[in-house]
């Protein structure tokens, strides 16, 4: 593999619980009944933006996404976890073997930048984010857009994410596909191992995915 694309958050970036939060006051600020979390979770949202055009409209879902973001913004530099252990040394290693890397992500370009202020993404060949592609993961938009800025084929590339949807679109856009289980509890790992679609690269730890391109 000459290419490994990432999606960004929980697969490089340990940012579950900011964006928990942060959904949360957007929800209790804008609408009279909110959602609990798992609500949302339950609409399986593989961007930030657009599952709530879709689930509330376009009026309120802008209104609960500023909102959103605002809150982001304003809580990343105390509540942001940071890159996943292992995740720096492995970007490094790659580059170290002339790997072009890229991110194609769910996440809107500003809370994007807002993330940049505080944890060090630069170096990465290509950067693919919500802003960009008319629609979300599985849709391979994002991934297929990677390629053709990158100048890169399918078969030489892999898509690093933590979901099925991610899954789903690195095999749509032809790619190999791998699961960063490191983003989950050890003990929950090899349940998750067990249940990945046939070919999908499971990975323990970062450096998993050094054995498996070279």
């Amino acid at each position: 593999m000459r290419v490994v694309l990432f999606d960004l958050d929980g697969t490089l970036l340990d940012s579950g619980p900011l964006y928990a939060e942060c959904y949360l006051e957007a929800f209790t600020d804008v609408l009279d009944e909110p959602p609990t979390f798992e609500e949302m979770l339950a609409r399986r949202p593989s961007s930030e933006r657009l599952f709530l055009l879709e689930w509330y409209g376009e009026e309120v879902g802008d209104r609960i996404h500023r909102r959103m973001v605002e809150a982001y913004e304003a809580k990343a530099a105390h509540r942001l976890a940071g890159l996943f252990e292992g995740v720096e040394e492995l970007l490094d290693a790659l580059r170290g073997h002339e790997v072009r890397t890229g991110i194609v992500s769910g996440k809107s370009r500003r809370a994007y930048e807002a993330t940049t202020r505080h944890v060090p993404l630069d170096g990465f060949d290509v950067v693919v984010l919500e802003d960009d592609v008319p629609a979300p993961k599985p849709d391979p938009g994002g991934i297929e857009r990677a390629l053709a800025q990158l100048g890169a084929r399918p078969e030489e590339t892999v898509y690093v994410g933590d979901t099925p949807w991610d899954a789903e679109a690195a095999r749509r856009a032809g790619v190999a596909a791998a699961s960063a289980l490191w983003c989950r509890a050890e003990e929950e790992r090899p349940r998750v191992a067990s249940s990945l679609d046939e070919g999908v690269w499971p990975l323990h730890a970062p450096g998993d995915l050094l054995g498996r391109i070279r």
